[in-house]
């Protein structure tokens, strides 16, 4: 079914195959991190001593190099970004430039598997070019997480490729090669667990409805092989629950606009963003184009055209899927996109076959010349959206704007964009996209948090103390969204001992050890409050409980030392502010208590020696002793 020509043409297209998505996207190689899952993966594979590549780790964690299996099953990728780790460690350019790689190897594998669906070289190269630099692509390029459907695609059309050839050529190597790369689309994306049904119903359309049990049979063996030590690692590193509304019939109804949204992007690049969501014009585009597909594949339904059909259905298997996966924040019932382009980086070359079958139709009439003048503009089109569309990858402010542009009341991209730019110093805007987080969810507890942290930061207690009792309000009224936890008692309360509001930090801390009596910190805010109300005992009690677990922080020590001194144990309290100096000796604070607890115990040299060292650190001497 191969369609024959010159090596030297099939040279000349390998190697715009190559070169054109290679200058088009050779810019990703200096975009830093989204951080949308990129960073910490990168971060959990480099924080590992010596080498980077633990192919023990990367089949017993899941998708995200954790071990709590709450994500996906992905090894392949893993090992990938290990290997890019062990190169360029956590440098973002070995990333990118591994996906811009994996890119253009699918791209070529992607020119044989349409070769060998029986389309024309020259058809099979301008749809394998136009597949290189199709906008819709540009995340699978740009962004590092997107490495699995990079994966899945290359190894998968391999797969076929080379069960095909095993018939061609007889030649056992290709059944190796076929169970070699099989295995690498399966254990890159569940996706792939499709794949040897398609092949089987590859074989049954080009054999002309005649099954040869025996020459199948050595697959089914590889497949079975294959696949009983997928399914049995994966279960026993995921250990994840689903909720109907993520995983399962209700996200799969809700993601239909998928497959005439897919359709449509791909050949008319419309409503790009980095998070997407369903757009009704985006839909009408992929519901036209629907039909007039469906028309044209009944036009050309006939004789070995009939793969055509296995094209659409492969195109419409390989989409459904991630469909049946939403990601949403269950508790708050908020969508954090509808969907990702880069999910229909295999399903596309379905289309393509279809596509290169219809074309193929009217290649009798239509010289190659005549196509290339029309591929041409349509390509420097293409072109053109996808580099200037690139760039929105390029950083995480760039990444969330881009989602924020296409989808403006989303409050968990408001609150991350958010906190990046209070994490960049840029106070201002932060707290612009948190107050827009509470406009469009008033009662979601983390923009008040941050709004806290903003006014921390600022040193305005009164706002801080607001914007943290908030949080604490509805982190405690709305349970199922309790993430701050801890957080905002211990915030809040710190912001009530800045403002001399110590009774009521009692208040607050007492309720917080009740629900967190293992939390150090809260022990010593408690300790704190008490030590300003001037109850040593109490303050004294808390302290013990927050230092003794072995995790107490210098300060603590200093605190607890002051407390000692007031409760007249002077020895006591040289040993706690003792244990301060010898951490951090810059605390002029705990040289003066010391030098105070000397004077007690009668040892005047010292004491006189840490009274200097106080002033000499800038401690000024309290009114009150």
């Amino acid at each position: 079914m191969t369609p024959t020509t010159s090596k030297y043409s099939r040279v000349i297209y390998l190697l715009f195959l190559v070169l054109v998505p290679l200058v088009l996207y050779i810019r990703v190689v200096n975009f830093g991190l989204s951080e949308l899952d990129d960073s910490s993966i990168i971060s959990a594979i480099n924080n590992t001593e010596g080498s980077k590549i633990n192919l023990k780790g990367a089949f017993t964690h899941d998708a995200l190099m954790s071990d709590r299996g709450d994500t996906f099953y992905r090894p392949m990728q893993i090992i990938s970004l290990m290997i890019d780790a062990e190169i360029g460690g956590s440098e973002p350019w070995i990333y990118h430039l591994s996906n811009l790689i994996l890119h253009i190897l699918t791209v070529v594998a992607l020119f044989f598997f349409l070769r060998k669906m029986g389309i024309k070289d020259g058809i099979s190269f301008l749809l394998s070019l136009l597949f290189s630099v199709n906008p819709m692509f540009t995340n699978a390029v740009a962004w590092i997480p997107a490495r699995g459907d990079l994966l899945l695609g290359l190894f998968s059309l391999l797969s076929v490729i080379a069960f095909i050839e095993y018939f061609n050529s007889r030649k056992k190597v290709y059944l190796i090669i076929h169970g070699i790369v099989l295995a690498g689309a399966l254990f890159s994306k569940e996706t792939a667990v499709l794949l040897p049904v398609f092949i089987l119903l590859y074989y049954y359309f080009v054999n002309k409805n005649k099954f040869q049990r025996k020459e199948i049979f050595p697959f089914l063996i590889v497949w079975f092989i294959i696949y009983a030590v997928f399914f049995a690692l994966r279960q026993s590193v995921l250990r994840i629950n689903h909720s109907p509304n993520e995983f399962g019939i209700i996200p799969f109804i809700k993601n239909l606009p998928v497959i005439p949204i897919t359709l449509g992007k791909f050949f008319i690049p419309y409503n790009l963003c980095t998070m997407p969501s369903f757009n009704m014009t985006a839909m009408i585009i992929g519901f036209i184009l629907l039909i007039v597909f469906t028309l044209l594949i009944i036009k050309v339904m006939r004789g070995e055209k009939r793969i055509v059909v296995w094209g659409a259905l492969w195109f419409l298997a390989f989409s459904i899927p991630p469909m049946l996966f939403r990601s949403i924040d269950v508790n708050l019932g908020i969508e954090k996109y509808d969907y990702l382009d880069y999910r229909a980086y295999l399903p596309v070359s379905g289309l393509l076959v279809i596509a290169g079958l219809i074309i193929s139709e009217w290649s009798a009439v239509i010289s190659f010349k005549k196509m290339l003048l029309f591929f041409i503009p349509i390509l420097l089109i293409y072109s053109m959206i996808a580099f200037n569309y690139s760039p929105v990858f390029s950083d995480p402010i760039s990444f969330y704007t881009s989602a924020i542009n296409e989808n403006p009341n989303n409050i968990i991209n408001l609150v991350v964009r958010g906190t990046i730019y209070y994490d960049q110093g840029n106070l201002q805007k932060a707290m612009l996209d948190f107050d827009n987080a509470i406009r469009a969810h008033s009662s979601y507890s983390l923009p008040y948090y941050n709004k806290g942290l903003i006014y921390e930061t600022l040193n305005d207690h009164y706002q801080a103390e607001n914007s943290f009792s908030t949080a604490l309000k509805y982190d405690t009224l709305y349970k199922e969204n309790n993430f701050l936890q801890e957080s905002p008692y211990l915030n809040l309360s710190s912001e009530k001992i800045i403002l001399g509001k110590y009774a009521e930090a009692i208040v607050i801390l007492k309720n917080a050890t009740r629900k967190y009596p293992a939390n150090s910190t809260i022990h010593i805010n408690l300790g704190l409050a008490y030590y300003y109300s001037a109850k040593y005992d109490s303050a004294l009690a808390e302290y013990n409980k927050g230092i003794e677990p072995g995790n107490g922080m210098p300060q603590y020590y200093n605190s607890r030392g002051m407390v000692k001194y007031y409760l007249k144990d002077y020895e006591g309290a040289v040993a706690d502010l003792t244990t301060e100096i010898n951490i951090n000796p810059n605390i002029g604070e705990a040289y003066y208590f010391r030098g105070l607890a000397y004077s007690k115990l009668n040892k005047q040299a010292e004491a006189l020696d840490d009274q200097a060292q106080a002033r000499k650190l800038g401690f000024k001497e309290p009114a009150n002793k």
